[in-house]
């Protein structure tokens, strides 16, 4: 790989990197705050909710259940991490896509200079030519003089 590869897939690592910040962040601010929110030292986070039971002798009583996260942390991350290859791999492809491009480019521009430089050549060939031949011609011009 060369450094413009590198520093291409690093950008996206770090743009992927950027997104799952960004989602966490918006994900811990609508949460909601207060006495019905239950952060775990560790495992899965959940939320306290109350509900009233169904059972006439009790009623009143509020019991606590717990519910799931829609998404996990683990799940989050693993969303993270497609992300980053996806990008990763779109990244790697514009890359060479572009080198390829480049590549054609630079093929063409030689080409171009080639051509020119083969037709300096024969004027620089047909002037010298001449210019024997003018040489030449007023040599034996003097030769007979």
């Amino acid at each position: 790989m060369n450094n413009f590869t590198k520093s291409i897939v690093y950008s996206g690592v770090v743009l992927a990197a950027g997104l799952v910040a960004i989602f966490a962040i918006y994900n811990n601010m609508s949460e909601q705050s207060g006495v019905s929110y239950i952060e775990p030292a560790a495992g899965i986070e959940g939320k306290m909710e109350t509900e009233t039971s169904a059972l006439p002798a009790v009623e009143g009583t509020e019991t606590t259940t717990m519910h799931h996260e829609e998404k996990t942390a683990e799940e989050h991350a693993e969303d993270a991490h497609n992300t980053a290859s996806e990008v990763s791999e779109d990244m790697t492809k514009g890359a060479e896509e572009l080198a390829e491009e480049t590549g054609k480019a630079v093929e063409d521009a030689v080409e171009a200079t080639e051509e020119t430089v083969e037709d300096a050549v024969k004027t620089v060939e047909e002037t010298v030519e001449e210019a024997a031949e003018e040489a030449h011609e007023v040599h034996s011009e003097e030769a007979t003089h």
